[in-house]
């Protein structure tokens, strides 16, 4: 297999944490050699890792000595993680250590689980076992907040008290009696550094919101200006405002944005980003500023990812520009899950199409180009369709994949 240079660096400015070597139950697996997260050798200052004499440094891609539980740097090491169906919903990292996955929509999708040496290991928390976790974040107030639904009949979102032995959930919400307004299983809760906190359904439009300084909830009959509510599959706060992105696989990738004039501080404008002939779902969002963004989902007319970048207001058109990997030379079919960002590094993870493999993609340039980085055996991509991703300022990349799987990339 023929291995590409690296032609772009990262993480210039960014601390170093530090980095957990493996454990005998790893498999390292080579194929990777296009990401060299540091900058040592850097002898031109042109962001490039370079050799002692002056040459562009080839990534070590050997396959990790069987007697040494170290990996080598530049390669991917298969470690497992709690989900073992298709979907790893929730997915959050407090520092190199510490994180919590859910698996709520899976068939066996109860339970939060945490990880305290940086996913090697993850243990059931207790008082979860019948709670389906969506999505977990940790908020500015310092709380852990988590929406899903509790199968036993208790709450579908929730504060997650840290301070005793067991970590325990305390509802916040809880879906009314209306079926039409009601949210029956959160599917994704973002919190604002003020305080608002909403709430969307996993299997409908209804959405639901609290403002700051309130202690109740209010179901909504609609967020999108103009009175309608439409399925999101993600909402962000940002600026003390909202923002998702969704739609139905039979609709246009859309975005919505917070209007300027709203009364309802959760109220959104809705903006169809592929032209109305075509289809397509968007997944995820990120935002470094209200002008400055990234989208990224499935294509479903033409079947490739489908990223979008936001370069001004969010409301012309004009702003949001298409990004096509395979004018980075990536040209494999697919669709884009889950993306994970420091600084301007970005990583993607989907599925390939018509095999449903796991691919994972690199920018350092707020997705203006992009790097094959996926994890690869024998010339072929070697995990399984990827929905979830996290991105450590030291580079180290944890990759959660179908039926179990943890892939983790090693600076």
């Amino acid at each position: 297999m023929n291995y590409r240079r690296t032609i772009t660096m990262m993480l210039m400015a960014m601390a170093a944490l530090p980095f957990a070597t493996g454990s005998n139950c790893e498999q390292t697996t080579n194929g990777v050699g296009n990401m060299v997260p540091n900058m040592i050798g850097d002898n031109a200052n042109d962001n490039q890792n370079d050799n002692t004499d002056g040459t562009l440094d080839v990534p070590n891609n050997d396959v990790a000595d069987p007697n040494d539980d170290t990996p080598p740097s530049n390669t991917w090491s298969k470690l497992s993680q709690p989900c073992g169906g298709t979907k790893t919903n929730a997915m959050w990292f407090d520092d190199r250590e510490n994180g919590f996955i859910g698996c709520g929509e899976n068939a066996s999708g109860t339970g939060l689980f945490v990880t305290k040496d940086g996913g090697l290991t993850w243990e059931e928390t207790l008082l979860f076992k019948n709670i389906r976790i969506n999505d977990v974040t940790r908020a500015k107030d310092g709380n852990l907040y988590a929406t899903g639904t509790d199968t036993s009949g208790g709450p579908e979102a929730f504060m997650i008290d840290e301070s005793g032995a067991n970590l325990t959930p305390v509802g916040i919400y809880s879906a009314g009696n209306n079926a039409f307004t009601s949210v029956g299983q959160g599917e994704n809760i973002a919190v604002t550094d003020d305080g608002q906190i909403f709430i969307d359904s996993l299997t409908g439009t209804q959405t639901a919101y609290r403002d700051t300084g309130d202690t109740n909830f209010t179901e909504l009959n609609f967020f999108i200006t103009g009175g309608t509510s439409e399925q999101v599959s993600r909402v962000i706060a940002f600026n003390n405002r909202f923002w998702a992105v969704g739609s139905l696989i039979n609709q246009p990738g859309t975005v919505y944005y917070p209007t300027p004039s709203a009364t309802d501080r959760y109220e959104m404008t809705k903006l169809e980003l592929q032209p109305s002939n075509q289809d397509g779902e968007l997944h995820d969002i990120y935002l470094w500023s209200e002008t400055s963004g990234l989208v990224c989902g499935f294509d479903q007319s033409q079947r490739f990812p489908l990223i979008y970048s936001l370069d001004g207001d969010p409301s012309d058109i004009n702003n949001w520009t298409k990004i096509n990997l395979f004018d980075s030379g990536i040209n494999y079919q697919g669709g884009a899950w889950k993306m994970s960002v420091v600084g301007d590094v970005v990583v993607i993870v989907g599925q390939t199409f018509p095999n449903n493999h796991g691919f994972v993609v690199f920018s350092a340039d707020r997705g203006k180009t992009w790097t094959d980085i996926s994890p690869m055996q024998d010339g072929d991509f070697a995990a399984n369709l990827m929905t979830n991703v996290w991105l450590f300022p030291d580079g180290t990349i944890l990759a959660a994949a179908e039926s179990g799987e943890m892939w983790r990339f090693n600076p």
